[in-house]
């Protein structure tokens, strides 16, 4: 896994589709004397639990989210950025006059949201700090850090998003704080003659969402997203209009969440291996989210039951689907286009990802999406490789299954999915395996 995803912990879900059992004897092929047998079953148990993330790295990323989202499934998410700037090039010349136009801020979205985008504006408004930002021993900055700023805020920042368009955003900013830098480079002030004079002039700045949104948006953090120009002119017979552009750091950044589960099924959810959570505390759905920290990890703790169904059995397919619940994902939760599963071991350390057949690409799950057809939309992973490989297997050499979003987008957004459980009312996931049994005669 990505070495940025740093410390895992758990929460179990639990899923029960009974045991690994033939109750469903379909093809009957019979070979030599009846001595073989194909079968096939989908009452296989299916135990997931959902991992907790303690941190998830976020320094040093392209990509950011802003804004807050509340709903009854997820709880509370505030979505902040932080940013040290670069300083910009002075091209500002003695005896020449310069005019102060305008400052703005240019937001290109990457087409990430939760919530509603469209329907109010989202408001983010932005605050000096007052320290620098800085890694910590390790190098990194995640989730959960944190750098002190102004209590008011300089700039507030009102947009709708549009991000199926991708639509560049650009917010101007207040003249006094435009003016402001503008002085300081017409005078060639120290401040801004370098980065190291500039950081200590402006040590950074956040972005705050407004806890009366209901959206979180994702922008790219470059070059010319979230940079902010500086407009003037160079006053001759024809005004001559120029632009300074401060960009965000490309290593001096990170993405901040704050996440109260209290009024939701995740209300028991602690950090920890040994703090599992069962679908049974949680409206029997499990969850899975980036930045938040949440994956899945699934176990089939009765696989060696199928070895009792003949004297020698081997598997010879098994697909694993799992259906998002009903209600929960839509125009403003999108599902994730791809999830990815990697095997584990006894510890919940992860090994390697799931491959197609041939070894050579990794699966995503493959999501089908069918709004005409009750249960319709879905993700299937082929395992048959992993039950092959697991089948027979007890104690600390059976491998569990990790499923999550990919790194690029678990460490960046907070796109997510929930599944239900056996009992789940309407989404229920399930494991089909055909089997072959030989019974010496």
């Amino acid at each position: 896994m990505n070495p940025k995803i740093w410390i895992f912990s758990s929460f179990l879900f639990v899923l029960l589709i009974t045991s690994c059992r033939d109750e469903v004897n379909s093809a009957g092929s019979k070979w030599l004397t009846s001595s073989f047998n194909n079968v096939q079953t989908d009452t296989c148990t299916v135990e997931l639990s959902t991992i907790l993330a303690d941190s998830v790295a976020t320094s040093s990323d392209t990509l950011c989210q802003l804004g807050h989202y509340n709903n009854s499934l997820w709880g509370d998410i505030k979505s902040s950025f932080y940013a040290e700037y670069n300083v910009a090039s002075n091209s500002f010349s003695q005896g020449t006059t310069y005019r102060f136009d305008s400052i703005t801020i240019t937001l290109k979205p990457t087409g990430d949201y939760v919530g509603d985008t469209l329907s109010t504006p989202q408001h983010i408004y932005m605050h000096r700090l007052k320290k620098n930002i800085s890694f910590d021993d390790e190098g990194y900055l995640y989730n959960h850090s944190t750098v002190p700023y102004d209590s008011e805020s300089f700039a507030t920042l009102t947009f709708k998003n549009e991000p199926k368009r991708k639509k560049e955003l650009e917010v101007r900013l207040p003249d006094a704080f435009g003016e402001e830098l503008f002085t300081l480079m017409k005078n060639r002030s120290i401040s801004v003659s370098s980065q190291e004079y500039f950081r200590n002039y402006l040590k950074g700045i956040v972005f705050v969402p407004d806890s009366n949104d209901n959206c979180i948006s994702g922008f790219a953090v470059n070059s010319s997203s979230l940079c902010i120009t500086l407009y003037y002119r160079r006053m001759e017979s024809s005004p001559v209009d120029l632009t300074t552009t401060f960009t965000p750091s490309s290593t001096l950044s990170f993405g901040r969440i704050v996440h109260d589960r209290s009024d939701s099924p995740l209300k028991n959810l602690k950090a920890g291996t040994s703090n599992a959570l069962s679908s049974t505390k949680s409206d029997n759905q499990a969850f899975i989210q980036g930045m938040t920290g949440t994956y899945t990890k699934i176990e089939f703790p009765y696989l060696n039951n199928l070895r009792s169904q003949g004297d020698m059995v081997t598997i010879e397919s098994a697909v694993l689907y799992l259906y998002p619940v009903q209600g929960t994902y839509g125009t403003t939760m999108p599902l994730p286009t791809a999830l990815t599963m990697y095997t584990a071991n006894s510890k919940n350390l992860t090994q390697s990802s799931i491959t197609d057949s041939y070894g050579t690409n990794v699966q995503d799950g493959s999501l089908v999406i069918n709004k005409a057809s009750y249960n319709g939309t879905y993700y299937t992973f082929d395992l048959t490789s992993f039950m092959q490989t697991n089948l027979g297997t007890i104690g600390d050499n059976r491998q569990k299954l990790m499923l999550m979003l990919p790194n690029s987008s678990f460490l960046t957004t907070l796109n997510g999915v929930t599944f239900g459980d056996a009992d789940h009312k309407t989404s229920r996931v399930k494991l089909a395996v055909i089997y072959k049994t030989h019974n010496e005669q």
